[in-house]
């Protein structure tokens, strides 16, 4: 009986041993920053640049830091088996990244990446639907208090603005993108997957950027534009590292730090009010995330 218990917990220690990794957690609580901070560079970029345009040039920048290190690595990005997918990834990959951009130059910073966290609820109902998962009960009632949550924090008794629309819409379309990577990385590299990504969304934001054009004419603003791309790639490749080394269960929780991350910026920057309601409903979303992708 002693020996039973004693292998029982030598298998649970295994267990968590492959399902968490402080290496993960680092590569989440990394991402989030980058991501608060990539939202806090966009809104400022907003004063002198529309969004469409620092998308754009996000994407540019990003294939012209990329080629190098696929070359160091000797990765051939465009050999992949599964290009339609790639393609359908990038295309809705620069939708969300347009209205992502967008949304933080419209709303304040902490209720924006509030609203992102409702992308794992779209993600969940997505995988009931295309993965013909049966979900319990409790994820049920999870993804409930999950939308009830995204309604508190948009607020519908009050004047909703556009940007709200648009961080919603934002989080849709990434739930869609979040479905196709996971399947992804199952056969591509991480760095292939984002060469792919920059170099089709990058005439997807071509079109809308050019309706706002305006030429940069400081250097500064190019320095600016090659910060998006590093920040942009570092979150990105963080975030894909992260998830592809542990289960969705283990990191979910540490991703509540992009909110904290989001209204510290929003706040000493920007000026922006601390919202109780925002903070406290956001940490709900993360809980209902967490629930969602128990096992």
């Amino acid at each position: 009986m002693h020996n039973f218990h004693k292998n029982t917990r030598f298998e649970y220690l295994i267990k968590v041993k492959k399902t968490f990794s402080l290496k993960s957690v680092l590569f989440i609580l990394i991402s989030s920053f980058c991501f608060s901070v990539l939202g806090g560079l966009i809104k400022y970029l907003s004063n002198y640049f529309h969004a469409f345009e620092q998308a754009f040039f996000r994407n540019i920048f990003s294939i012209i830091l990329l080629i190098p290190i696929l070359a160091w690595f000797k990765i051939n990005p465009l050999k992949t088996k599964k290009q339609k997918l790639l393609i359908i990834r990038s295309i809705f990959g620069g939708i969300t990244m347009i209205l992502l951009f967008w949304s933080y130059t419209l709303i304040p910073l902490s209720q924006a990446m509030a609203i992102s966290f409702s992308t794992p609820l779209f993600t969940f109902i997505g995988s009931v639907f295309i993965f013909k998962e049966q979900p319990s009960k409790n994820k049920y009632f999870a993804l409930l208090f999950g939308f009830l949550s995204v309604i508190v924090i948009i607020r519908p008794d009050l004047t909703i603005e556009t940007g709200t629309y648009v961080a919603l819409f934002a989080a849709i379309t990434h739930a869609i993108t979040a479905l196709i990577v996971k399947q992804l990385t199952q056969t591509e590299s991480i760095l292939s997957i984002m060469f792919f990504m920059v170099l089709l969304m990058t005439p997807i934001t071509a079109f809308p950027a050019l309706t706002v054009w305006k030429t940069p004419n400081e250097i500064i603003f190019i320095f600016f534009f090659i910060c998006l791309a590093i920040i942009g790639t570092l979150g990105n490749y963080f975030w894909t590292k992260s998830i592809s080394i542990s289960q969705m269960t283990s990191i979910m929780p540490f991703d509540f730090s992009k909110l904290i991350f989001a209204i510290i910026i929003g706040h000493y920057f920007f000026d922006e009010k601390i919202d109780i309601i925002t903070f406290v409903f956001g940490c709900g979303l993360i809980l209902c995330n967490l629930m969602l992708v128990r096992k």
